[in-house]
This record gives structure tokens, sequence and C-alpha cells, in this order.
């Protein structure tokens, strides 16, 4: 019988906010939580992977589920590993699109192998999986400022007459076009007081410091 502290751990794993699925030593999935069976509606994957009873092995190696996972030779070899005891942990970034909604997910998936403590045999495997779909698109949104960041670094050949500047490859273009298309910069107008003075002498009485006292 289930003693109180198994009750409360299955509890527990029930409840995590993170996709967990546990497989026997076949790879058939025999558990899942919450949270798999919802993401998996949510994903688009029902009916096959919000259920008990898929086997991981021979859906992965079936053709047709390879637009799934693009990985899916490289994960069934680290299957494999986890459930021979040649690898003790495997851990894959991946990514699914919503035809739906156009939409871009990012999971997490970490396999290690189930072993119970009073035996040193592998039972399966336990497999987690969390959504950073935001931390994804930060550290998107980084590699991005970085390369701009990296693009206005070293020497820029700018014209000496006219100040447009060439890029790389080898269109001359004005300073503002190219801010723009290489930062987050945007530009308001305005005239300097040189300019002032130079375009329209008659106003430029206003920019002497005693013109208040006139």
């Amino acid at each position: 019988m289930m003693n109180h502290d198994t009750s409360l751990w299955i509890t527990a794993a029930l409840a995590l906010n993170q996709c967990l699925a546990i497989t026997d030593t076949q790879g058939t999935i025999r558990h899942i939580n919450t949270t798999w069976a919802l993401t998996a509606v949510e994903m688009g994957l029902s009916p096959q992977w919000d259920r008990p009873g898929l086997n991981l092995v021979e859906f992965l190696n079936n053709p047709e589920n390879r637009t799934l996972c693009p990985q899916a030779p490289m994960f069934l070899a680290q299957l494999n590993n986890i459930l021979h005891g040649d690898c003790a942990y495997y851990r894959k970034e991946f990514h699914l699109h919503l035809s739906m909604s156009g939409e871009t997910r990012w999971f997490q998936l970490e396999v290690i192998p189930l072993i119970e403590q009073q035996d040193s045999h592998i039972k399966g495997t336990v497999l987690s999986c969390s959504e950073m779909t935001r931390f994804k698109k930060y550290e998107l949104q980084l590699v991005e400022v970085i390369s701009q960041i990296r693009t206005l670094r070293g020497l820029l050949p700018i014209c000496a007459v006219c100040k447009r500047i060439k890029d790389k490859v080898n269109h001359w273009e004005d300073i503002e076009s190219y801010l723009i298309r290489n930062t987050h910069a945007e530009f308001t107008h305005d005239i300097c007081p040189d300019c002032i003075r130079v375009l329209y002498p008659k106003y430029s009485s206003i920019l002497d410091p005693d013109s208040d006292d006139i």
C-alpha cells in the first residue's frame, strides 16, 4: 500500500509547473503530470502526447514525425545511452512553431535515469520539460543588441565632403539612415547655433547672451 510520504511526492510531481513524464525501459511513457497534458493540448500535440502509452522510440523513429522533432536522432541516441547506463544526464533546448498562431515556443528538455534507492537497476527515465520562451526572447534581443553595438565599433568610412557612410557592401548612405538601420536610435531635427547664424543671420541675435536685456 502507498504510504503517506509517497503520496505527497506524487501529489507534488503532479502539481509541478513544468512538464514531467516517466518512461519505462522501452521508452514508453507510463506517467505524466498535469502540466505535461495541458501543454500538449495547448501545443496541438493531442491526442498522442497528452496521455501515457506513447513509445518515444517508435514515434521518433517514424520519418513522418521528424518534422515535430528535427533533433530526433540525437535525442534517441541519448535516450538509449541513459537507458543502458552509458549516460547519466541529457539536456537540450528545442522550439516548436505553432501553425495556428504563428508563435514559436522554446523549451528545455532534461532526461535522467529512473533508479530506485534500494536497487541500482535503471527502471526507465524521467523527462522534465520547462518552458523558456520568455528568457529565450530576452537572449535573442540581447544578441541583436550586441550585434548592433559591434556594427558601430571600429573604423567607419565616412565621406570628408558630404559625410555619408560606406557600409559593408560599399553602398554610401547618409548618417541618419545608417544609424536607424544599425541601431534603435530615432531622430528629431533641430538647428545648431552656428547654422542659425549662417542661414538665418537676421534671427541670430536671439543667440547672443545679452539679447534678453534688449
